[in-house]
């Protein structure tokens, strides 16, 4: 008998299980097609618009009053969005005009749905930073209430927020953001951050100025972030890079970012602290080895050589990877290291792939 029963829970579950599915199934098509309507509604709609503009005429303001109901939910905004992807062209005057005109709704939507929950915030965010809208969105005012987007809580808010200040935004409005996300200690992944900024194609180096200023007072992971981006970004900071590899009361990963930064724009007065780190036979300080192996590759002089060569002996397997990296981009011949590595097997396989011989030399010759 309780078996009984327990095929026939079974089987109630079942049966719900699979009722749900259906009817969730039939929802989501229903609005999938809803959705499409909606873009091929909105698709004619906007592209009549720009025909208003392009034969001289005034857009109604009735258009207006709709578009604000429309695109004060969600799904309307996610056909309306979809529907401009298609009808605005870059370089389009029509279409210019006609987004520019709607500068006042974006600006009252922006202030509703930064009291909505986060979810319809981060989309409206995301919506904003749309390139189509790019050049035309009030961009003064927008940016005021971004930065409020940019302190909330959620994730997906703070993301969408600066990805819309990136396409838009001065750069004091991005630096701001950006502090306010650091004192919150409420910041997404580092990585996230630094993608980010590499997406502004404002002035970089005002944006560097600005956020240089405010270094001291940024945790670690967002000075990280922006001695990151600055390598990526600008060759001006040697002197600033200089003085945090020789400070030991900094972080670790802050003086490995400084190294690399000095290995792409080498520095003669750092080459006697890279000699010193990639020397180091501490296994503990491995990775000041390894960073330190990889940025001499371009500094000159038979003491760089002779260093790398030694730190092919290291039993680090990534300070080994990045000393025959250097010695291969610096042009060292197998046969000029030869005696110092033939009796280390690791290295002697290690540099015999990575470097030519004397032979393989007359032969390109």
């Amino acid at each position: 008998m309780g078996s009984e029963i327990l095929l026939y829970l079974y089987g109630v579950i079942c049966f719900c299980m699979i009722t749900f599915n259906i009817v969730y199934n039939l929802i989501m098509n229903g609005r999938d097609h809803k959705l499409t309507e909606d873009i091929e509604k909105y698709d004619m709609l906007i592209g009549s618009m720009l025909n208003e503009i392009r034969e001289g005429r005034k857009i109604p303001k009735r258009h207006y009053r709709y578009m604000e109901r429309v695109l004060s939910r969600p799904m309307g905004l996610m056909a309306v969005e979809t529907a401009l992807d298609r009808q605005v062209e870059y370089g389009n005057e029509a279409a210019v005009k006609y987004l520019k005109s709607l500068g006042p709704i974006f600006i009252r939507l922006a202030k509703k749905y930064e009291k909505r929950e986060n979810l319809q915030a981060a989309y409206f965010a995301y919506f904003l930073g749309d390139e189509t809208l790019r050049g035309c969105l009030p961009a003064k005012e927008l940016q005021r209430i971004l930065i409020d987007y940019a302190a909330k809580d959620d994730f997906y808010c703070r993301v969408n927020a600066m990805r819309a200040l990136y396409g838009f935004g001065d750069v004091q409005t991005i630096a701001d953001a950006v502090t306010i996300c650091d004192r919150k200690d409420a910041f997404f992944h580092a990585k996230v951050l630094q993608d980010g900024l590499l997406t502004y194609h404002g002035d970089s180096a005002e944006l560097i100025s600005i956020l240089w200023k405010r270094f001291n007072s940024f945790n670690e992971a967002t000075q990280l972030v922006i001695l990151n981006y600055i390598r990526f970004e600008s060759d001006k900071y040697g002197d600033n890079m200089l003085a945090i590899m020789a400070d030991e009361s900094r972080d670790k990963e802050l003086r490995l970012a400084a190294i690399r930064y000095l290995g792409k724009y080498p520095d003669e007065r750092a080459k006697e602290m890279l000699l010193k780190f990639v020397s180091d036979k501490d296994p503990v300080n491995w990775d000041y080895v390894a960073v330190s192996a990889a940025a001499l590759a371009p500094y000159k002089g038979k003491e760089v050589t002779d260093a790398l060569t030694e730190a092919m002996l290291s039993p680090s397997w990534h300070v080994r990877n990045n000393a025959s990296n250097s010695l291969q981009k610096r042009g060292v011949l197998y046969s000029q290291v030869e005696e110092r590595v033939r009796h280390d097997k690791y290295a002697d396989e290690m540099l015999r792939y990575r470097l030519k011989d004397e032979s393989q030399v007359e032969v390109a010759s």
